[in-house]
């Protein structure tokens, strides 16, 4: 970028009030932007005279209204991010040889991890020993560009997704985490056409059997009619009635059993795809989310997230226990049980009486709520947690303040965590759920009574990508 440009995009991105790139923008009604804080403050010292633009000089009175500029905030938050790593590579960086005098290096060997003058470059040039070192401009923070999963491994690439630098092997363990995921999906599919071809021919083949059997039945009772109403001497044709009437009860005896070998089959089928399933699951997508795994130690129980539920823009592990927000709306099968617009998912398991209680440990914008089956799947507000009367939960923001929602009413809490645990307690017959902080010291956050009337189950609702939102089970009882 030159500078030119550069000054002409700092322009363009620089807030008007205090003349530094914006900061949370927020959209007058007349088009133009500013800071969140700038606004704040501006209306603050306008109380008593109508608000104007400070670009167009317009007036909007006591109440006006203005929304958050998101495009503008991503392009603002990049700009800062592009600058602030062009600086970090713009400083100087010295050769690690020339110790007493600072000579500047023109190269830095990723091998090696040292930074090369024009004199000391020399032997990697000349020398066939440092055949495939690999060099490149000058690095001054080469030690921090180290992959913190494989040490041996620079940070070269930007992943998208994640927004940060990774290595080759984080690079390869991606793609071949996202192959194996694409592979259990397409042969999941397959195998879903093909066994429902199959289940089809097989009730095709039961409705054809039990149609004869009912139609050999019918002739049956025919026969039995004719042969009460013939004459009560035995002749010839009473004789073949009878014969024709015993090989009909053994053909009606074959179907039958024919009927129900037919039964076990389709049982049978059942049963084999879902070992199908669980064995493609366990070789293919054998590993969970990397960023948020539980600790190992901990005794999960069995409570489990329903994939039917989960939100499109939900990644969820492959052992059901933890979920994360994405980026990119996710290829899950359409589904009337599952949150469109919502990123939520519940728990397979519901529980109807009883005291139970569950850890989760969250990160990020996140919501953990106790709700109903029954809650709506569709639509953006409706199907919030905390938002109708099937749900209560509890919400930490981007800013680190924690309300209780319940039926469109929320309650600030004056609490702040210390810790990322959350555990959730539902007593069913007294009708009180629980939110506690599990620190050094229990800390109890908020409760709510309610007249449980359906069973209840758990619920995890993820907003932000960046900062990551992040939630796990990591206990059940």
């Amino acid at each position: 970028m030159g500078d030119a440009e550069k000054t002409q995009l700092e322009e363009m991105l620089m807030c008007p009030v205090c003349q530094d790139i914006f900061r949370d923008p927020r959209q007058l009604p007349c088009g133009h932007s500013m800071c969140m804080g700038c606004l704040e403050s501006l209306m603050d010292h306008s109380s008593d005279i109508p608000f104007r633009c400070p670009d167009c000089r317009t007036f909007f009175g006591q109440i006006m209204g203005v929304q958050k500029n998101y495009a503008l905030a991503n392009i603002a938050a990049d700009f800062r991010e592009t600058r602030r790593r062009r600086a970090e590579q713009t400083k100087n960086v010295y050769c690690d040889y020339c110790v007493e005098t600072k000579t500047l290096a023109i190269k830095t060997c990723l091998k090696c991890e040292l930074s090369l003058c024009k004199e000391h470059i020399k032997e990697h040039l000349e020398l066939p020993v440092y055949t495939g070192h690999p060099m490149v401009s000058p690095l001054g923070d080469l030690l921090e560009r180290k992959c913190p999963q494989h040490e041996d491994e620079v940070l070269r690439y930007y992943c998208n997704t994640s927004r940060r630098y990774i290595c080759n092997m984080c690079a390869l363990e991606s793609k071949q985490h996202n192959l194996a995921t694409e592979a259990s999906t397409v042969l999941r599919r397959q195998l879903t056409e093909y066994m429902d071809q199959h289940f089809t021919m097989l009730r095709e083949q039961i409705t054809e059997s039990t149609d004869t059997l009912r139609k050999l039945q019918e002739d049956i009772q025919r026969d039995k009619q004719r042969v009460y109403s013939a004459d009560p001497c035995l002749n010839s044709v009473t004789v073949v009635l009878l014969c024709l009437w015993f090989i009909v009860l053994y053909y009606a005896y074959n179907y039958s059993v024919e009927n129900q070998a037919l039964t076990e089959a389709l049982d049978k089928q059942q049963n084999r795809v879902q070992h199908i399933y669980s064995t493609i699951a366990d070789l293919l997508v054998d590993q969970p989310l990397k960023s948020h795994k539980p600790p190992e130690t901990e005794d999960k129980g069995t409570l489990t997230l329903d994939m039917d539920t989960a939100s499109p823009f939900l990644g969820i592990s492959a052992d059901l226990q933890s979920a994360e927000r994405v980026k990119v709306k996710l290829d899950y099968p359409n589904c009337n049980n599952r949150f469109d617009e919502s990123p939520q998912v519940l728990s397979t398991q519901c529980f109807s009486s009883g005291t139970h209680m569950w850890e989760v440990e969250a990160e990020g914008y996140w919501n953990i709520a106790v709700s109903y089956r029954s809650i709506q799947r569709k639509g953006k507000y409706s199907s919030t947690f905390g938002n109708n009367t099937e749900s209560w939960s509890l919400t930490h923001n981007d800013k680190g303040k924690l309300v209780a929602y319940h039926n469109k009413s929320k309650t600030v809490l004056s609490e702040t965590l210390q810790s990322s645990r959350i555990a959730v307690m539902v007593n069913f017959e007294k009708g009180i759920i629980t939110f506690t902080a599990v620190e050094s010291t229990i800390t109890q956050l908020h409760e709510f009574k309610a007249n449980l009337t359906q069973p209840v189950c758990l619920g995890l609702a993820l907003y932000h990508v960046d900062p990551p939102s992040r939630a796990s089970i990591v206990r059940a009882s």
